[in-house]
């Protein structure tokens, strides 16, 4: 099986469908060497999945099994960071992960922590770099609990929702790959918007200086 195929691995499933997925998520956005599993298409098909087929699960219960694996993910990530993280920095000072590396982590996360916990979530791989190296920066567990919250529902309500809503629309169904890729785009646009706004921000201070 194509692990990379959203649609494949939801079909090869057949009735167990909803398990895979879970796990899936989990696993893609708790383990570094699992990112390369789709997780913004497979959310998406798996609310269009909801809504075209019966299940023993209400669908309610359905999106919290979901949603659960989407935010305890990041979470194993954090703790894995924070456990292992400092000291996988200090033990390879000849490699990527040294004390340097660990210093801009932290600086980088003491200026934008907030919104790169949250935009992380809609870039691949970056779903489960992030939080271990919020873990490894020493980065406050309630706050990153909080900002994990919030990047689980809103990746959820991209993605996962709209599947769901637009799961009943023929013109989706017919069109389904143009309709995942097109989701896909618009829902990674917030975080290469946000780098141009703060450059644009950057360029305007030091204009402003001189």
């Amino acid at each position: 099986m194509n692990w990379l195929d959203a649609q494949e691995i939801i079909s090869s499933f057949g009735d167990y469908a909803l398990l895979a997925v879970t796990l899936i998520i989990f696993l893609e956005t708790a383990f570094i060497p699992a990112s390369f599993l789709p997780g913004d298409s497979l959310l998406f098909l798996m609310g269009l999945t909801l809504a075209n087929s019966s299940s023993v699960l209400p669908d309610w219960l359905a999106f919290m099994l979901v949603w659960l694996a989407a935010f305890f993910g990041p979470q194993v990530s954090f703790y894995l960071g924070r456990r292992f993280g400092t000291g996988l920095f200090a033990s390879n000072r000849k490699w990527l992960l040294n004390d340097k590396v660990l210093e801009k982590t932290n600086r980088f996360f003491n200026r934008y922590g907030a919104r790169a916990v949250i935009l992380a979530r809609f870039v691949p791989i970056l779903r489960s770099v992030v939080p271990v190296m919020a873990g490894a920066s020493r980065m406050e567990a309630d706050r990153f609990l909080r900002l994990n919250l919030i990047g689980t529902t809103l990746w959820l309500l991209a993605f996962m929702f709209p599947g769901y809503w637009l799961g009943g629309i023929d013109l989706i169904k017919e069109n389904l790959e143009l309709t995942v890729l097109t989701v896909i785009i618009v829902s990674a646009l917030p975080l290469p918007i946000e780098l141009i706004r703060e450059s644009l921000s950057r360029q305007k201070a030091a204009s402003a200086r001189n």
